[in-house]
């Protein structure tokens, strides 16, 4: 049986970076779906970054509750700065996000980001 990556708290390598693209080794969550993860060799994720400065989460972000997922500080997830790399980045594993109201804004937040909210309204884009 393979080891469940979706929905984990990993710490990841995202070196090297440009322009605004979060960098260095930090916290970050699995959200690709397990088919994917477990034939690609890749996982796609949403950086987190701490809250050392105080401020609340943008609306396209999730805050993240210190202990949620095993992260250690109150945090936010950023589906504005998903990314899909190589399984091989991971460093550790924190723990998995089980909490479903957070999981479905998750969700909801990634549809936001890109443009999916409403899967009705595709077909009509220029």
């Amino acid at each position: 049986m393979s080891v469940r990556r979706r929905w984990a708290l990993v710490e990841i390598a995202l070196d090297p970076a440009e322009g605004h693209e979060q960098a260095g080794s930090r916290p970050a969550l699995v959200v690709s779906n397990e088919p994917f993860n477990e034939t690609s060799g890749l996982l796609t994720v949403l950086p987190v970054t701490s809250m050392k400065e105080l401020r609340q989460p943008q609306s396209w972000e999730i805050l993240l509750p210190a202990a949620a997922a095993g992260n250690p500080l109150d945090s936010i997830i950023m589906p504005q700065q998903m990314r899909t790399v190589s399984a091989m980045r991971v460093r550790r594993f924190f723990g998995r996000l089980t909490d479903p109201v957070l999981r479905r804004e998750v969700a909801s937040k990634v549809f936001l980001h890109l443009g999916f909210e409403n899967l009705d309204d595709l077909a009509d884009e220029p």
